[in-house]
């Protein structure tokens, strides 16, 4: 299994570190670029809000990125340092409320683009979100093919 850590800064900026990151480590898992471009957007999406909502740009408070990777799948946890949140009080996306709003769909896009999606409070304060993506053989059969 090969696994990889980060402690990153609550700063916008580290949003483009953890993308890139998670893309590396999905192309060398070899998935297919539509996957890869789904696990950057849902990656994207739950590290600006760990940022953002999570720890408010403090910057005293630091998001834990771990990539891991078996033969089955890719897991990604992001973790941060705010108070946490309970994803069932998250205001739904789709509701007439929300359809003006221009945000608010970060976890939507994350749970359709992923194959799971779980929220816990995190080890010590703040959230843990791990997203799974399942890898399938024939992901890395057109992957050596394109």
């Amino acid at each position: 299994m090969e696994t990889i850590s980060h402690t990153l800064d609550s700063k916008f900026e580290s949003v483009d570190t953890a993308e890139t990151v998670v893309i590396e480590f999905a192309r060398r898992a070899g998935l297919t670029e539509k996957a890869v471009a789904r696990i950057s957007l849902a990656v994207r999406e739950i590290f600006t809000n760990a940022v953002i909502h999570g720890n408010r740009y403090d910057v005293r408070k630091k998001v834990f990125l771990e990539v891991r990777r078996s033969a089955k799948q890719m897991e990604i946890v992001i973790s941060d340092e705010g108070d946490g949140f309970d994803p069932n009080r998250v205001p739904d996306p789709l509701g007439p409320d929300a359809l003006l709003r221009p945000s608010g769909r970060g976890l939507l896009l994350a749970r359709m683009f992923m194959d799971e999606f779980h929220v816990r409070p995190g080890d010590v304060c703040g959230a843990r979100v791990t997203l799974v993506k399942y890898i399938r053989s024939s992901a890395a059969e057109q992957s050596n093919v394109a």
